[in-house]
């Protein structure tokens, strides 16, 4: 292959990649850079041109992708900027959906022995495994439509500043959590009141049995519920008092999250919690769902008090 060959099918496929209308004038231009490249190396090596010369001039000049690139603007999905944040939470998405396929798997079909492992994990890899990767498709189309919004509406993805104090809280919004809490655990120990008060006592028996409690459950396991979410509810009434978080409520808060999802995990395998197999299935699940919920809240206060840490001058 000579010299002006090599070029022109470089030139070529680099065409190929330019819309019809550029593509006349760039591969003019361009051949016309290459060649003359070509005889300036000739020139400056004193040898003629032959392949290898033209081959690595080409080679230098980059991928016919990359030189179409210089010519015409490409489609940025994803902003450079933004690729970090996108990696960050695809990986921690997909995380957070296998982990939540996994515990919806085990609940589902325990596993007795070693031999009900491989099905188990079959049945794990079919649906949330594989499942998962709706999540990096929903995150390109949002990052995506993020750049288009930032390319053409400038001042509508202006920065603004955030609030200053992040540490003050709203009383009422905390009250009415505290309050949420008392009545949930009103209903979760007597749910005949809310059957009452809905049907006025008069509610079919299966209604009731739907709602019972396991009586172990009650006796060996609620205590322990009760005791962390009472002491959840204690540090949201001094915050209810002080109106703003300090660093040792925020500690303190990271800790007792941290400390019901471990209380939660455990009534997960330790029994029935509900004497009906259906509403004990989908009290669990909920239960799957709140822990996950949970340690990610945890884990982002955690990051945060990190940086709060990193951020303070030395004393």
């Amino acid at each position: 292959m000579t010299p002006d060959d090599l070029i022109r099918s470089y030139v070529d496929d680099v065409a190929r990649l330019l819309p019809r209308g550029q593509r006349r004038d760039v591969a003019f231009e361009l051949r016309t850079l290459l060649a003359d490249e070509l005889a300036a190396k000739a020139a400056e090596t004193g040898r003629p041109a032959d392949e290898e010369m033209a081959r690595e001039l080409v080679l230098a000049f980059g991928r016919p992708a990359d030189a179409a690139a210089r010519f015409h603007p490409v489609l940025t999905i994803v902003d450079p900027a933004d690729s970090r944040r996108f990696l960050r939470l695809t990986l921690i998405g997909m995380a957070l959906i296998w982990l939540l396929g996994l515990m919806d798997t085990v609940l589902r079909h325990p596993v007795a022995s070693a031999s009900d492992l491989p099905g188990v994990l079959g049945i794990l890899w079919t649906g949330a495994g594989v499942g998962a990767l709706w999540w990096p498709g929903l995150l390109v189309v949002c990052f995506a439509a993020g750049a288009w919004l930032r390319r053409n509406r400038p001042e509508r993805a202006a920065w603004k500043p955030r609030r200053t104090d992040r540490d003050r809280i709203s009383r009422f919004g905390y009250l009415a959590a505290v309050a949420a809490a008392v009545c949930g655990l009103l209903v979760l120990f007597n749910p005949a009141t809310l059957l009452d008060y809905f049907y006025g006592g008069r509610a079919a028996p299966g209604a009731y049995q739907a709602l019972a409690l396991d009586e172990d459950f009650l006796r060996h396991r609620a205590p322990w519920l009760v005791a962390v979410m009472t002491l959840h509810l204690g540090l949201y009434a001094v915050l209810v008092v002080r109106g703003r978080r300090q660093p040792l409520t925020r500690r303190i808060d990271i800790g007792l999250t941290l400390v019901m999802c471990g209380v939660l995990t455990w009534l997960l395998p330790g029994g029935d919690i509900f004497a009906a197999e259906p509403t004990d299935q989908t009290v669990k699940g909920v239960i799957v769902l709140i822990v996950v919920g949970s340690l990610a809240d945890a884990a982002l206060k955690a990051r945060r008090e990190l940086r709060r840490a990193a951020y303070l001058p030395a004393a």
